[in-house]
């Protein structure tokens, strides 16, 4: 240590140490060049010996001296140099730009594929914008362009990506990244190079946290965007409107007009109680992929109805939804030339504690598909029942008060006919029949008024939650298919001109079809209109009945018909019976009504009816029209078993007629069971 301090350094001496090693071994050498005698034997071989010891430290000290040179040479270079110059210049040279100097000593540039080395992000930029570009020594890329898709771009390490697999890492624009720790300007930088550079992937494997949205717009080709995990920044931009906020990623919104094929892929999206996830805005896009893993602390998760574009037919899907204020908003947008939502798929493998609801339709989003499942959903609503039909002048997201409590009109409808209902957002849960509006309670909202029969909130003495909202009053129509295997609950307006096809604890009228409800008791099959809230029909194992009246319209209903010629004297058997019964009443007696028509008018009398009254073992006949003008008889006729008279099953039970006059004439019967 003594040595370095007097002036000698460690490079010198390992130097040093190398050349004497080279000296010992040219001594040994010449030792047995000059000893060539006998006489020498002794002390040639001493002499070998001992210089073949001091040959092989001396060898092996040569290669650790030269080592050591190398090393200390390798320590000395810059760090950027020993670390990424080389690797990032062949990257670069495979991508096909040209490295031709530093940024620091300038360079006049005079093609868009020369590259400068710019020392402060380690990395090489390249100029997009007019040739030649003349960059003075000392001078930064702020100073002369800034970063931009047609000013100063950052390559480094990208290129050989670029060109193997057609993709843009957001990391390889991390100088971008500011120092409070924001990702929006890397990845902008990152979609906006892939869209300048006829490129289509953008990914990124960080946790990147945005303080302001992501723009993708104006793609005219496919772009498939993934990213690993995604959140709001703490200074996120708050909004007063939930429906409103600002997301994380914005689609569409002010060219383009329309973008197809875009596939988003986010493993994990965090709102942080401020941002949405992704909004469809402005031309917006349609027949496109958009998968959001696992969604929390969102506004709305996925939000569709601010577009001024037909934004339709997109696939929606996720894996795990929550915490939030609601997973997915569809409508008609405001403005522009048919901003429909028309056709969205959502499939979410579970949306959960979505204060506002799991999902939310009105109109502009007709033929929407929805599956998955959704439970514990809307905890912050209550569902007012009114007194009257008065929903004319009410309007969405309008503010509605008892005069005490006040809350946000969600949505109205006529979930059956007759029975008008307002959902109120309210400021706290209210589940459990907690809500802050009662019967009786007069309503105002604006210039409406209504009034309050009944109030029904999640959790109220049944495990329903407003999970699916159809909010399509005052629409023209409404069509949606839900296809779930779970839900809390469904509510809204036209649900029966939708198909719906879901499971749940709380109800077993589930599942229609247009209104159509098909449900099993274990002994009673029924048929319900969902809409009119009644049953169409009852099949048991003993009858079938209708829960109406039935009617026929011009049609006429009977139960068989008989014809036969009468010949003057002869009796004509037009009916056996059997008596039938009812479970309701036992002991009850058949009757039938029988109309008699004869084949023309000249045969007066003969269009007339009588009733039969038919028992287990005995059959009459009463309210006869018949008269004896028309010369016919009606014949009741009762056979019994000669062997077993009394065995009821052996009676049998006849109606004759006969006529008497000196003619042949046919007669028509009809029987009407009553």
């Amino acid at each position: 240590m003594a040595l370095f301090h007097q002036g000698v350094t460690k490079r010198q001496f390992n130097i040093a140490g190398a050349v004497l090693g080279i000296f010992i071994m040219l001594s040994c050498g010449l030792t047995i060049a000059v000893c060539q005698g006998s006489e020498c034997d002794v002390v040639v071989w001493l002499m070998v010996g001992f210089h073949f010891v001091l040959n092989i430290a001396a060898s092996v000290y040569i290669v650790i001296s030269l080592n050591a040179v190398r090393q200390e040479q390798y320590m000395a270079e810059p760090k950027e140099l020993k670390q990424t110059l080389v690797s990032r210049e062949d990257a670069i040279r495979r991508g096909g730009y040209l490295p031709v100097g530093y940024f620091k000593n300038g360079f006049t540039l005079e093609s868009a594929n020369q590259a400068l080395y710019l020392e402060s992000t380690l990395g090489y930029v390249v100029w997009r914008g007019a040739l030649p570009k003349v960059v003075a020594p000392g001078v930064t890329p702020e100073d002369t362009g800034g970063f931009a898709p047609d000013a100063w771009v950052e390559v480094s390490g990208m290129a050989s990506s670029f060109k193997l697999n057609n993709m843009v890492l957001v990391e390889d624009f991390y100088h971008l990244v500011t120092a409070d720790g924001d990702w929006t300007p890397a990845a902008q930088a990152a979609i906006n190079y892939a869209f300048y550079h006829g490129l289509n992937k953008v990914w990124s494997f960080q946790k990147m946290v945005f303080k302001s949205p992501l723009r993708i717009d104006n793609w005219d080709r496919g772009l498939e965007v993934r990213f690993g995990y995604l959140a709001a920044h703490a200074d996120f931009p708050a909004s007063t409107d939930w429906k409103k906020a600002n997301p994380l990623i914005i689609i569409g919104e002010k060219s383009g007009g329309g973008m197809v094929a875009l596939e988003i892929h986010i493993g994990y999206m965090f709102g942080n109680d401020r941002a949405n996830g992704i909004s469809v805005r402005g031309p917006g896009c349609g027949g496109s992929r958009i998968h959001i893993g696992r969604a929390t602390n969102c506004n709305i998760v996925y939000d569709c109805s601010q577009q001024t574009h037909p934004a339709a037919s997109n696939f929606i899907t996720g894996d795990f939804w929550h915490n939030g204020k609601m997973g997915a908003y569809f409508a008609r947008g405001t403005s522009g030339e048919r901003p429909i939502a028309e056709g969205h798929k959502l499939s979410v493998g579970f949306i959960t504690r979505m204060i506002y609801g799991g999902s939310l339709w009105r109109n502009g989003s007709q033929y929407g598909q929805i599956s998955g499942d959704a439970d514990f959903n809307g905890r912050y609503l209550s569902e007012v029942t009114l007194s009257g039909n008065a929903l004319t002048g009410l309007e969405r997201g309008a503010e509605i008060s008892n005069g005490t409590a006040s809350g946000e009109v969600l949505a109205f409808y006529a979930q059956t006919a007759g029975v008008y209902k307002v959902l109120i957002i309210e400021k706290v849960n209210v589940s459990g029949g907690n809500s802050s509006f009662a019967t009786g309670d007069k309503l105002t909202s604006g210039s409406w008024s209504g009034e309050v029969s009944a109030v029904r909130t999640a959790e109220q003495g049944q495990q329903f939650y407003f999970d699916i909202i159809l909010d399509f009053y005052g629409s023209a129509f409404a069509k949606i298919d839900v296809d779930c295997g779970y839900l809390g609950g469904i509510v809204g307006h036209s649900l029966h001109s939708c198909s719906l096809n879901y499971k749940s604890s709380y109800s077993a009228y589930t599942n229609s079809m247009n209104g159509a409800q098909w449900v099993h008791s274990g002994s009673t099959m029924t048929l319900r209109d969902s809409y009119l809230n009644k049953n169409v029909l009852d099949s048991t194992a003993d009858f079938v009945a209708p829960g109406g009246h039935l009617f026929m319209r011009n049609y006429r209903t009977y139960g068989s018909e008989f014809a036969a010629t009468f010949a003057p004297g002869k009796p004509v058997t037009i009916r056996q019976f059997k008596h039938i019964g009812s479970t309701n009443a036992p002991g009850m007696k058949d009757i039938y009504e029988v109309q008699m028509f004869g084949p023309n008018s000249r045969l007066k009398g003969l269009c007339a009816s009588f009733k039969v009254a038919v028992s287990g073992e005995d059959l009459e006949i009463f309210e006869s029209t018949v008269t004896d003008a028309s010369r016919v008889k009606v014949i009741p006729v009762v056979e019994r078993d000669q062997e077993e008279p009394n065995n009821i099953d052996k009676i049998k039970l006849f109606v004759q007629v006969q006529q008497d006059s000196p003619n042949t004439f046919p007669l028509y019967f009809t029987f009407n069971r009553k």
